[in-house]
């Protein structure tokens, strides 16, 4: 099975709070080293590998019981969309 780093970190920290995200020089350095992973990514690799994550993480039969859904992907998807900042 493929690994899901970056993208797994990112859906973390893009769920933590703004406090939580931006007080901690840690998930500041893991941020950088993920968005710059994700950029290092051809455009191929990069929808492989979000797409994947997607489907095995976020709409997995365990996320869908703990009623999770479309919508968080939406919302995951935008943020990706626009620079994870």
């Amino acid at each position: 099975m493929e690994s899901h780093e970056p993208w797994t970190s990112l859906l973390r920290i893009y769920e933590m709070t703004p406090r939580e995200r931006y007080a901690s020089r840690e998930v500041d350095r893991l941020h950088r080293r993920c968005v710059r992973q994700v950029g290092e990514m051809t455009s191929s690799e990069r929808r492989l590998s979000l797409s994947r994550f997607v489907r095995d993480e976020m709409l997995s039969e365990e996320a869908l019981d703990q009623d999770r859904g479309w919508y968080d992907v939406l919302s995951f998807l935008d943020w990706v969309d626009g620079g994870m900042e």
